[in-house]
């Protein structure tokens, strides 16, 4: 049984020549106990929610049949992510271990899993390519951004939602963290805070900074705080509960 309600939230991101100011009429429907929040219809964009009912902890082939029984996708694939560039496309052996995925097949859905980091999904106009990109910060600073909006530069993915991730307020960082960015050429100093020997960094703008140099015409809508709305979404820097995880699904 599906239950439906909506959540209106108003956003406006600027950033550089990144700019889009709209309304997001988030609806958060229910089925079988699993909660999910439905940001897209094209592409479909849908995110799954913390509940009576954790979508995450199904196995990979309960998901698959739940997404053929009630989205009536073909199928439905997500990976093991390791925090690296590796794009799986249909091509490629999906057993392996891919951060991100870039397809074009109608109607099979692809997840993305987080509890903190960012679920990055691109989309041309003309909605024929779809990519998604695991990016946390070990996957920034290896350049997954660069790599792929780079390596895939002609299938023109100028449209971009960013799902929920951790807020620059609840995201506190080390020397260690720095470092590993500055050894890739990197200064974080723009991106980075510090209020009583706390330093935090925006992960946000990081990842907003990294698009607009390869691609200034994206577009980008940006999601909710995974660790401020505990209502919503898991987080492993608030809840630390292993395999939790928000999947951001999506499909042509």
């Amino acid at each position: 049984m599906k239950r439906n309600f909506h959540l209106n939230v108003n956003y406006q991101v600027t950033y550089k020549i990144v700019w889009i100011t709209y309304k997001v009429d988030m609806e958060i429907f229910q089925i079988e106990n699993f909660r999910f929040l439905r940001i897209s219809r094209m592409p479909n964009i849908i995110v799954s929610l913390r509940g009576v009912k954790c979508f995450s902890i199904l196995d990979v082939e309960e998901r698959k049949r739940f997404m053929r029984k009630n989205f009536g996708v073909k199928g439905y694939r997500d990976f093991n992510q390791v925090h690296g560039t590796a794009i799986f496309q249909e091509t490629h052996d999906p057993t392996l271990n891919y951060d991100g995925f870039l397809v074009s097949e109608n109607n099979f859905a692809y997840g993305l899993k987080t509890a903190d980091c960012i679920p990055l999904i691109s989309w041309n106009d003309d909605l024929t390519n779809l990519m998604g990109l695991h990016c946390g910060w070990k996957g920034l600073s290896k350049g997954i951004i660069e790599e792929s909006f780079g390596k895939f530069s002609g299938f023109d993915l100028c449209n971009t939602y960013m799902g929920p991730h951790i807020s620059k307020k609840f995201f506190e960082v080390k020397e260690d963290l720095i470092e590993k960015f500055s050894k890739q050429g990197e200064n974080l100093q723009s991106f980075l805070s510090s209020v009583d020997g706390v330093i935090r960094l925006d992960i946000t703008r990081l990842c907003l900074d990294k698009i607009s140099k390869i691609n200034a015409k994206n577009m980008v809508q940006q999601s909710l705080c995974s660790y401020a709305n505990s209502e919503l979404f898991y987080s492993w820097r608030r809840d630390q509960e292993k395999d939790r995880r928000n999947i951001t699904i999506t499909w042509l």
